[in-house]
């Protein structure tokens, strides 16, 4: 949390193919016999007629929808599927005079398959840089697909006429895992809001030095408004749950003590595997650890139990503030979370510690060292990315080597346990 999300938005390289391919600036590598219309929309490469700003670019493209359906628009066919392993977002540079909030959904079509992602403009009249994040979307897609203020019927008007130019491919950050502390430079802290939810990257409004996620949960949200803490390529590994280890922590800071907070758990490839569980803060504008335990589900929700019987998964976590009511009902109200992790995290109002835990090497080929300063380690139990057990200790002690040379190379997670609590962090096998 030490710099602002949108820093790790740094170019490292182009995809590199040949023809109709990323990046496009539409000076000379696409005409508009390139372009596939459909349903209501008209594209065209034309001279640029807003050179000012962040774009003075000579050529620009140009979508005009005039009636049709909702989802009218126009793509390219590029020569090579898109790769999105490092290079997982995807920027275009955009001007409308349409109000601000405008859908910019932007699609990737291949074969029978599609995934699509939608972003909100943030600007009008002026020109304005796009992001959409695609971390863990399979390299199945050679055509980019462009539907400018989807949900309405254009009508042909200025408002309904788009610019758009420099469409290439970023790293936008490596996919966030857990714990979560919105601490590192190099993670991906991107949230996926829906039903009336509004999240942003924050200032700590107790701590100016630490970084939090800022939740509105907006007069317009649904019962159900909710953020999904990451984009909906979920965890970078497996949430590793079991019927005796089910607990996750969050730290929570709520106006009201009393308000029901739930944790939901979900397989990204299958929204139907999920668990959900609730608790209620007891503090007053203060932050707080929350413990949940998907052994005691919300009702007319599926149990861990039952999932972890028929084999599934668990990847991504959604936070739903106020559950059950609606924004209408008590306007807009603003929540913050941080300290995502795995285990019970135990803390009093009056102080809260958690031991500084140090990992070297990480990544590592033979061991790993872990210290905690002071603080004894009273167990530490390590799982692979499916979420079983491969080990556990009970060092007792404030250092503790772990022999990874008989593991397999992968990434494994390891749950310490102390007197005041517990605490996981990610370890690496080379």
């Amino acid at each position: 949390m030490k710099k602002q999300l949108t820093l790790l938005f740094t170019l490292l390289g182009f995809v590199s193919v040949y023809g109709q391919s990323l990046p496009i600036n539409f000076e000379s590598n696409i005409t508009t016999a390139d372009f596939i219309d459909f349903d209501g929309g008209t594209a065209a490469v034309i001279d640029n007629p807003q050179s000012n700003g962040i774009n003075t670019s000579n050529k620009v493209a140009q979508i005009i929808r005039d009636g049709g359906q909702i989802w009218a628009g126009s793509k390219i066919a590029l020569e090579a599927n898109l790769d999105f392993t490092t290079m997982n977002s995807i920027t275009m540079k955009v001007f409308t005079t349409a109000p601000v909030g405008t859908i910019v959904k932007f699609k990737l079509e291949g074969g029978s398959a599609s995934t699509e992602r939608d972003v909100q403009t943030t600007r009008s009249n002026e020109w304005e840089t796009l992001t959409w994040d695609f971390t863990g979307v399979p390299t199945t897609f050679n055509e980019v697909v462009f539907m400018f203020d989807f949900g309405n019927v254009g009508n042909g008007s200025e408002n309904s006429t788009f610019l758009f130019d420099d469409l290439m491919q970023l790293f936008g950050g490596f996919q966030i895992d857990l714990p979560v502390d919105f601490e590192a430079n190099s993670i991906n802290y991107t949230m996926t809001d829906f039903g009336g939810n509004a999240s942003s990257y924050d200032i700590d409004p107790e701590n100016a030095n630490n970084h939090v996620i800022k939740v509105i949960k907006t007069d317009q949200a649904a019962t159900w408004a909710g953020t999904t803490i990451g984009t909906p390529a979920g965890f970078a590994t497996n949430i590793p749950l079991l019927l005796t280890d089910s607990k996750m922590s969050v730290r929570v800071w709520s106006p009201e003590a009393g308000t029901p907070i739930r944790l939901k758990v979900e397989d990204a490839n299958d929204p139907t595997h999920t668990c959900e569980t609730e608790s209620l803060t007891t503090q007053n504008g203060a932050w707080e650890y929350m413990v949940f335990d998907f052994n005691n589900q919300a009702p007319g929700t599926e149990s861990l139990s039952v999932g972890l019987s028929m084999g599934w998964t668990y990847n991504m976590a959604s936070i739903f503030f106020n559950f059950g009511t609606e924004g209408s009902a008590v306007g807009a109200m603003t929540y913050y979370f941080d300290d995502v992790s795995f285990g019970e995290v135990v803390s009093s109002n009056e102080n809260t510690f958690i031991p500084h835990v140090k990992i070297a090497p990480n990544p590592a080929t033979n061991y790993w060292l872990i210290e905690t300063g002071a603080e004894k380690m009273q167990t530490l139990i390590l799982f692979d990315q499916s979420g079983k057990k491969v080990l556990e200790l009970y060092p007792n002690n404030s250092q503790v080597y772990i022999n990874a040379s008989d593991l397999m190379s992968g990434i494994y997670l390891a749950r310490l346990e102390f007197e005041g609590g517990t605490n996981s962090f990610k370890l690496i096998k080379f």
